[in-house]
């Protein structure tokens, strides 16, 4: 029996190379979508299936077109939806364009993508988006970010209780602090908070794999301190939770 097929965007680096490595351990082939050529080929150079590179900018339409079309044209049991990036400083701080640019990888292409792979979705099939913690907290400096990983959260949820029916289980990823270069790529330090809240790649897609197996709730949150305190947050004045999450940085 040929191995399943497993499509992860933002394979590069982080936690969409993790999902890449752990997805290739359980017998996945993988094709790795990014934009870095020379990541991806070293990357696909270390799994034990024969997977493949596809190499596409997300954030553009051409980019976007041809992920969509690898998509429909091969049998994808799995879509891991991690591609994205934030901006991080103050809103007028940086180039609209930018802004912009992120919006168009954090939710068009994620919504794109998974329109294509849920349309040809069979019982048994699974798409993961990758949100964010800070879906649940607002967080001065990174507020468009954490505004697009709500709306990943809150279209992954709905999506869940919709494809079910089918026998397609579509999970929410929350990841909370991970060692990763998101920080810097934003255009940031290391953020001030504690050392226990922080997990690695390699912590948060087991856990993930291990929810994709059990299949039973919409939304997965990576990390125990992080989970309690997005579920605390809830019960406090939002006035109080932004006031907490922007001395953070």
């Amino acid at each position: 029996m040929p191995p399943k097929k497993a499509m992860v965007t933002g394979a590069s680096g982080g936690i969409g190379r993790e999902f890449a490595v752990q997805l290739d351990r359980e017998g996945w082939q993988v094709t790795a979508v990014a934009r870095d050529e020379a990541r991806l080929k070293e990357l696909l150079a270390g799994l034990k299936q024969k997977g493949q590179a596809h190499v596409a900018d997300l954030s553009t339409p051409e980019g976007l077109a041809t992920a969509m079309a690898e998509l429909k044209s091969q049998r994808y049991e799995l879509l891991v939806n991690n591609a994205g990036f934030g901006v991080r400083g103050k809103f007028l701080d940086a180039p609209l364009e930018k802004h912009l640019n992120m919006l168009d990888l954090n939710v068009k292409a994620l919504v794109a993508l998974a329109y294509a792979f849920l349309g040809q979705a069979k019982e048994g099939d699974a798409l993961v988006n990758v949100s964010s913690g800070l879906a649940f907290l607002p967080m001065p400096a990174l507020g468009l970010y954490s505004a697009s990983k709500a709306l990943v959260t809150s279209f992954s949820e709905s999506l869940w209780h919709e494809q079910k029916a089918r026998g397609v289980y579509v999970m929410d990823l929350c990841p909370g602090i991970t060692e990763t270069r998101f920080n810097q790529n934003s255009g940031g330090g290391e953020l001030k908070v504690p050392r226990a809240m922080v997990q690695t790649a390699e912590q948060v897609v087991a856990k993930a794999l291990r929810a994709l197996k059990a299949r039973k709730r919409p939304t997965v949150s990576s990390g125990a301190l992080n989970a309690f305190f997005a579920f605390t947050a809830r019960l406090r004045s939002r006035k109080s939770v932004v006031s907490q999450m922007g001395s953070m940085d």
